[in-house]
């Protein structure tokens, strides 16, 4: 028998204690930000908890006395009985308001800590990542080459943000493994069903299907060579929306290679928008959905896409939902 409603539960570890109820939790999961981030609420007192393992009373106690920043932070939610983990890092910041509002990053946290100068001649990605983050795995979707990169006291995040800016190549933590590539390159490892009007929430959808000629984009990639020649390649619609990126050392067939890699992660014939949904099923950035439409059966409105980015809330008023953003066509 299908039950007619779930039971929302939630488990929270911070630093040595662990909390089951909470005002709220918000957490913001994408491919294209650097880190994944965490907000929780709590309430104004709390009774009893467990800290080491062991019930412990808060009452008449500060349960600031109890975290810290940079204490370990894991965020379990689920129904009935299945918690399942939805965010792992750190704590970044602990509010002075009631009531208490904590931040939290994922391993990026730490990242932001280094500090790092150095002039590389001929760098590659897989050399700029191994100077930066030592203490990491690491899986370089693409070991570009970087040519003449030059640090100048930046932090390891400062660094990464550079290589997304002017490069193209996002950075992002995976069960503490740091990713980095393109994003056309990234290959989901698991697949969630979508079913329009079925799964999804379909009052906050605001999916739209468009072609990718009724979007004109034109990507300009632009090289300064060790000569320092200027050079230029195109890739793209003439007359479109222009974004340019940077590189040294290049070829005008690499630049081309490049400019073409970005441009098919953001232009294609599909979905564009975000799929709401409630806390089932578990999806996360960089996994993909495979989203049907009764009304349009065996049409070009199938397909599957890259999430690009998943946000949850959990709170008593408005339930367990996640908005997941779409990303490029698979």
């Amino acid at each position: 028998m299908i039950p007619l409603y779930y039971n929302m539960v939630c488990k929270v570890n911070i630093g040595t204690i662990s909390l089951d109820y909470v005002n709220s939790i918000s957490i913001e999961d994408s491919i294209k930000l650097l880190e994944n981030k965490a907000t929780i609420i709590l309430p104004r007192e709390y009774l009893e908890s467990t800290s080491d393992g062991k019930p412990t009373p808060f009452a008449g106690r500060n349960i600031l006395e109890f975290i810290k920043v940079d204490d370990p932070v894991s965020i379990w939610l689920g129904y009935d009985d299945d918690l399942q983990l939805e965010f792992e890092g750190y704590v970044k910041r602990i509010g002075a308001d009631i009531p208490l509002q904590i931040d939290c990053e994922d391993e990026m946290h730490f990242l932001r800590k280094t500090n790092h100068t150095a002039v590389l001649k001929e760098a590659t990605l897989e050399q700029l990542v191994k100077m930066i983050a030592p203490d990491y795995s690491y899986d370089l979707i693409d070991n570009v080459k970087l040519g003449k990169f030059t640090i100048d006291n930046e932090s390891a995040y400062k660094v990464l943000s550079r290589l997304r800016k002017n490069y193209g190549l996002h950075a992002r933590f995976k069960d503490k493994v740091l990713e980095v590539g393109f994003p056309i390159s990234f290959k989901p490892q698991k697949v969630h069903e979508i079913i329009i009007n079925r799964n999804v929430r379909a009052l906050s959808n605001d999916l739209k299907f468009v072609r990718k000629e009724d979007f004109k984009l034109l990507l300009k990639a632009i090289a300064i060579n060790k000569d320092g020649k200027r050079i230029h390649e195109s890739y793209g619609d003439s007359g479109g929306a222009q974004r340019t990126l940077h590189f040294t050392d290049k070829s005008k067939a690499e630049l081309k290679d490049l400019a073409e890699k970005n441009f098919k992660s953001l232009n294609f014939d599909g979905y564009q928008g975000s799929i709401p949904t409630w806390g089932n099923p578990r999806t996360k950035s960089g996994e993909s959905v495979d989203i049907t439409d009764p009304n349009y059966e065996n049409s070009e409105h199938d397909g599957k896409y890259l999430i690009e980015g998943v946000n949850i809330k959990f709170n008593s008023n408005d339930g367990f939902k996640r908005v997941n953003k779409l990303g490029l066509q698979l």
